[in-house]
């Protein structure tokens, strides 16, 4: 049970207080509240929401009791059999209200664990160095209790409302978000219609962005998905007697001229893109997988799939043999463009090429907003030396659902962020530290107080 009158309250004065210094702010946060993050985080990461099945009834259960305890009503949908969302809102406390909803936004499934791989039960989360270790914890449970978190304070300071606040749930989103965030947006956007969506993409790091220079990324756009399967067909015999019909040979072939010619970094004119004004007021980026992959699109080879029996028959050739090829777009390229490229450097025109999944174009969020302005001022406060920036991010999120229905959509984890945490995202070392948490939470308290109360 959640205690009726949690640490975290205690410490209210420091959380809702811009003028604290940041180092002390979040250390004493953390410090007098513990229990409460630690616990939330705990109990999420436990709830096995892997996808597929990504089942999320009972992390459902888990955030609706969270926010019932504190008297705020929730709604649940249910897209599909085992696929729950959960919807709580605080109305506005002026009438009529100054603007749209603002939702916090955030996914319950998460990939699969490799157990094999994993040094410790990866849903049975163990707190390490302040940092809590499981599947979702970064991705994005941690980051959904910063949310929850910042949600509740909002709740429990009484802090007057100009707009309605939406904490928003939902299932789905590692597939691809068709029985999540675009099942809502298809049958329940009356309920929703904000004018602003905070979800995750962006982050803070001194050494992600630019070596030595602490920078905050605010995403707001991401790169086109299009994930391809390259099909070879070919002539099955018997592996003693090499032939030119084998579409083992031909797929290799082709992908290994395909993956010898790097990607252009072809895009919008310069001067409007987002990774220019990236450079523009961080300076030269970083030598590394994350910057490397939004400054130009991208193409991972991700799975092989031939051969006869199970396991396959080491002397029999088959017929047919396939690639799946995660493919990455920067704004500026279209589907049938970028297609059309791949054929050509694949370079054997019987190739098949399907398209398997395919996001929306990219859509930029203006920085030109309150929101925006109230994030990076609450960075700043905390943080006077660093640079906060919009950024394009690699990989696909819900808000990218939201972009075309017009809502200023914004990626961020407001927290300094370590790169070895960064990049073990999907990996078999997940974690998220937990002063990250409480700080993040700060901030987005901050940001939303400063966007919400009445002027």
């Amino acid at each position: 049970m959640i205690a009726p009158v949690p640490a975290f309250v205690l410490a209210s004065s420091l959380f809702i207080s811009s003028s604290v210094s940041s180092v002390s702010s979040v250390i004493n946060l953390f410090a007098q509240a513990p229990d409460e993050v630690t616990r939330l985080l705990q109990e999420y990461v436990r709830i096995d929401t892997s996808n597929p099945p990504g089942d999320t009834r009972a992390a459902a259960d888990f955030l609706a009791g969270v926010l019932e305890r504190e008297g705020i009503r929730v709604t649940r949908y249910e897209s599909e059999p085992g696929k729950a969302i959960v919807y709580g809102r605080l109305k506005a406390t002026v009438s009529p209200p100054a603007g749209k909803a603002l939702v916090l936004l955030h996914h319950m499934d998460v990939v699969p664990a490799d157990r094999a791989q994993w040094k410790t039960d990866p849903f049975a989360p163990v707190v390490r160095d302040n940092a809590l270790w499981g599947r979702g914890a970064f991705d994005m449970k941690g980051q959904a209790v910063s949310q929850l978190m910042a949600f509740l304070m909002l709740k429990r300071q009484r802090v007057p409302l100009a707009r309605d606040v939406i904490l928003l749930a939902e299932p789905d989103e590692e597939v691809g978000g068709a029985t999540g965030a675009r099942w809502m947006i298809a049958n329940h956007y009356a309920e929703l219609d904000p004018e602003y969506v905070i979800d995750e993409g962006g982050f803070g790091s001194r050494e992600m962005f630019a070596p030595g220079k602490l920078v905050y990324g605010i995403s707001v756009a991401e790169k086109k998905i299009v994930w391809l399967k390259i099909r070879a067909e070919g002539v099955a015999g018997h592996g003693s007697q090499p032939i030119e019909q084998n579409a083992n040979d031909h797929l290799v072939n082709a992908l290994q001229r395909l993956l010898a010619e790097p990607p252009g970094a072809r895009t919008v004119p310069a001067k409007d893109s987002i990774v220019e004004i990236m450079r523009t007021r961080v300076g030269t980026l970083a030598q590394n997988k994350f910057t490397n992959a939004i400054q130009r699109s991208t193409i991972s080879l991700t799975w092989f799939k031939s051969g006869v029996g199970d396991p396959p028959k080491i002397n029999v050739i088959p017929s047919v043999a396939e690639a799946g090829l995660d493919c990455r777009v920067l704004p500026g390229t279209t589907r049938d463009q970028w297609i059309a490229d791949v054929r050509r450097r694949l370079g054997d025109p019987p190739l098949k090429i399907d398209v398997v999944n395919e996001s929306d174009d990219p859509i930029v969020t203006s920085q030109d907003s309150a929101l925006y302005r109230n994030l990076e001022a609450a960075i700043i406060r905390r943080h006077p030396d660093a640079v906060v920036t919009p950024m394009l991010i690699p990989y696909g999120t819900d808000s990218n659902a939201f972009r075309p229905k017009g809502v200023k959509s914004y990626g961020i984890f407001p927290a300094i962020v370590p790169a070895d945490v960064v990049s073990q995202m999907h990996g078999d070392a997940e974690r998220v530290p937990l002063d990250a948490v409480a700080e993040a939470a700060q901030v987005l308290f901050d940001a939303l107080r400063a966007t919400l109360e009445p002027k």
